[in-house]
């Protein structure tokens, strides 16, 4: 019974992530795009545009190689348009989201009973900031199934209480530690593997594998250790074999952000950020996860601990987002779930009017929780956006935003006579690129004469009026139309098909 009720909290969870991964082809970050989906794309095809870090070798090819694959095999099954394959990435990561949930039920549920994992369930559903993100191609949303399935496998083995779930007499009373080799070298493995996709989740691997050995033994932390060092040492082969050069991503990264701190061109914020913007998105109910938090500790510390070192460590950084905290934040929702489920525990009622007490409860935040998700703007994030007149989202809201810009794109990917597409005055940065336009044809960021020519169908944005008589409006989505011409189409001026940092590979004639 226990876990049919779990399945049913997963379906739940996964409900309105799969939901977004169709309604929303927009974006909130460039790197959702260019940093995954695009270089899987290119990995899976052979064709598109290049930011800089995969030209440096900034960035490791472990998930734009995950995307590629999942990506080729989508297009095995029969999907064949820009528009799809991203449909079915972003299910694909609405369903390790929903994954990594479902460790965090269990966790609850050990921790403190039924009455948590209830509420973590509820809360979990529809969280703001978990739901933001919960369906977009980023390292942050990947990383968070992988530590959290790694707390899980290591609960028993240090990462658990001191009540119920976890002693260390029982942990040195369990079966001998070599006979569950396995689990603690794959506890291991997805800590070393949660350090690949994002680096910064390093910093949690040293005080993991502390609390293992003080809580549980030497001997245990050391194959836990094993397991992470495995995986991270395959993750320098691949830097090696892709870039030429062992953990050649992780130095030119850490170099570009610590040393030369690149990342501050994109803000600049005070340590307070990521309190003030979780306030921001989530509402005054953010207080009471907060208190729950603080009660929840007494059964949660140390998944409470890799929580308060994570986010105390990006807090320190002087570039920040509210995605940096992602990968944690299952363990957040978790110890709130659990220190309110004690609460509500401690009353003196009958227990089913605990659990009634327990559903109304969190059926509130829930509710609360979804008016306040729907109502989600960049300022809300602390995100600046250009205005719409210079190329920015048509709305304040963080939903959609660029959404019909991709959805034009892939409109004219799919069709038959065209030869190339124009989207003059929009920043390549803030598209879906070749992942949603899916041809090997090249697209003219450009808008004279000559970029005419060289495309037959053209996407233009609010504020921007067709004045080649040639075309003729096709399609509209929102402010944006999609133009077409008769004719063929030249060769595209060099100029036009390369945008700032971004370069082009694998579109020939250009």
């Amino acid at each position: 019974m226990r876990a049919w009720l779990w399945l049913g909290a997963c379906a739940a969870i996964f409900a309105p992530r799969a939901y977004l991964a169709v309604a929303d082809q927009g974006m909130i970050w460039a790197d959702e795009v260019f940093q995954t989906l695009e270089q899987g794309h290119r990995l899976a095809f052979g064709y598109g545009l290049v930011p800089w870090e995969f030209r440096s070798g900034a960035r490791s090819w472990i998930l734009p190689g995950a995307i590629g694959g999942v990506m080729k095999v989508l297009s095995f099954c029969g999907i064949g348009s820009g528009a799809g394959l991203a449909i079915g990435m972003k299910g694909f990561f609405a369903l390790l989201s929903t994954l990594g949930l479902y460790a965090m039920l269990r966790i609850a549920y050990a921790a403190a009973g039924p009455t948590a994992s209830v509420l973590f369930g509820l809360v979990a559903l529809a969280f703001p900031s978990s739901l933001l993100y919960g369906s977009r191609a980023m390292s942050e949303v990947a990383c968070a199934p992988v530590l959290a399935w790694g707390a899980w496998l290591l609960w028993s083995w240090g990462l658990g209480s001191s009540g119920r779930a976890f002693s260390r007499a029982r942990c040195l009373a369990a079966t001998p530690w070599w006979k569950n080799a396995p689990v603690l070298l794959g506890a291991g493995a997805l800590f070393g593997l949660a350090a690949l996709l994002r680096y910064q989740t390093m910093v949690l691997l040293p005080v993991v594998l502390v609390l293992v050995a003080w809580r549980c033994s030497v001997r245990v932390a050391l194959v836990v250790a094993a397991g992470a060092v495995v995986v991270i040492g395959l993750g320098g082969l691949l830097d090696w074999i892709t870039w030429g050069q062992p953990f050649q991503a992780f130095i030119t990264y850490m170099r570009f952000n610590l040393v030369e701190n690149g990342a501050n061109q994109w803000g600049v914020s005070k340590r307070d950020f990521y309190w003030r913007t979780m306030l921001a998105t989530s509402g005054p109910a953010l207080w009471v996860l907060g208190l729950g938090f603080l009660v929840g500790l007494r059964r949660t510390w140390p998944v409470g601990l890799l929580t308060l070192v994570f986010v105390g460590a990006h807090s320190a950084i002087a570039h920040k987002e509210l995605r940096f905290i992602f990968p944690v934040l299952p363990f957040f929702l978790l110890c709130s779930a659990v220190g309110i489920g004690r609460i509500l525990d401690t009353l003196p009622l009958p227990r089913w009017q605990q659990m009634a007490l327990t559903s109304t409860f969190g059926l509130v935040l829930l509710a609360f929780f979804f008016v306040r998700v729907s109502k989600l703007t960049f300022a809300d994030i602390r995100q600046p956006m250009d205005s719409t007149a210079n190329g920015g989202p048509t709305s304040p809201l963080v939903w959609r935003a660029f959404d019909e810009r991709n959805r034009l794109f892939a409109h004219a990917g799919v069709r038959g006579d065209l030869c190339g597409l124009a989207a003059p005055t929009m920043n390549a940065y803030w598209t879906g690129a070749y992942t949603y336009f899916h041809r090997r044809l090249p697209i003219v960021w450009a808008g004279g004469r000559p970029d005419y020519d060289a495309a037959n169908y053209v996407v233009l944005g609010p504020g921007h009026k067709m004045d080649d008589a040639r075309y003729k409006s096709i399609a509209t989505q929102g402010q944006y139309q999609l133009y077409r011409r008769d004719g063929a189409c030249t060769r595209a001026p060099r100029s036009s098909v390369g945008y700032g940092r971004l370069t082009l590979a694998g579109i020939p004639g250009t």
